[in-house]
């Protein structure tokens, strides 16, 4: 009982110690925000002596984050509904529909999963350039889409296979067509691992840059994401300013992340249990 008792202690001991590591650099950013340059040079501790909001009003002001934050809060929804139809759609083809070719399909999608986004900037951006599409949000939410689909499509393939196919057939049987069986049967059955893919392109859009940066030339189009970047060559922001970009650009992020958890809980688990 006192080996276990220990045990316990010494594992909650390690996992506090852990904590407080991986959450060193959010308090460490937190009160830098409310820091001006001078105390910030003269203060390395992250709590502020004299905390002030003037970051925050600068943020709101001069560096018109509002615009770039409803820019983003355009963009991503919208990247996010086509990306998630997308991969919902596709990963159903792929793991319960027979057709031809589909196993060289989805070895290609499995091959452009590898390609890193800088080595296909130059050619997204011809593409776009002869679409007309620079410039706009089609052409950004396009680029999105073809990118982090793969990876989407290649959970949900997995996730869908593993669905019995007596399920298909049944409803096959009662007259349902293809569409019917991924609305009504195979999209509520995979509802956590949604939930999953919903968090990662979300993520993945929110905090993407190189597409984004060629893309959209046009300051009045920039996202958050972008902003935070573009900001700090334009004018080189001191670490409490960029501190507070990043705490106010992070918010939305994170009240997605907890709308989602329940189902990033339930996918981490689906599957383990058979029967």
């Amino acid at each position: 009982m006192k080996r276990t008792r220990s045990s316990a202690i010494g594992s909650y001991l390690v996992l506090i110690f852990l904590s407080f590591i991986a959450l060193a650099p959010l308090l460490f950013s937190i009160g830098a925000s409310f820091k001006t340059a001078g105390d910030y040079a003269t203060n390395p501790n992250p709590f502020p002596v004299n905390p002030t909001t003037e970051n925050y009003t600068w943020a709101f002001g001069d560096a018109s984050l509002p615009t770039y934050l409803g820019n983003s809060l355009i963009l991503v929804p919208l990247g996010l509904l086509l990306y998630l139809a997308v991969c919902i759609s596709a990963g159903f083809a792929f793991g319960k529909l027979r057709f031809k070719f589909r196993l060289g399909a989805f070895l290609v999608v499995l091959f452009l999963m590898i390609f890193p986004q800088m080595l296909l900037l130059v050619q997204m951006f011809k593409l776009m350039a002869a679409m007309k599409l620079v410039n706009t949000y089609l052409g950004v939410i396009l680029s999105w889409v073809a990118y982090f689909a793969p990876f989407g499509t290649y959970i949900m393939t997995t996730y869908f296979t593993t669905v019995p196919e007596e399920i298909i057939e049944s409803a096959r049987i009662d007259g349902a067509s293809s569409f019917r069986i991924l609305r009504s049967i195979m999209a509520p059955i995979g509802l956590p691992m949604i939930g999953n893919i919903a968090i990662i392109g979300f993520l993945s859009m929110w905090n993407e840059l190189p597409f984004s940066m060629v893309l959209l030339q046009d300051n009045a189009l920039r996202t958050v994401t972008l902003s935070v970047a573009m900001l700090k060559g334009q004018y080189g922001l001191s670490i409490p300013a960029q501190s507070t970009i990043l705490m106010l650009s992070a918010v939305i992020p994170v009240v997605i992340f907890l709308i989602f958890q329940k189902y990033v809980t339930q996918g981490a688990t689906a599957g383990a249990v058979k029967g």
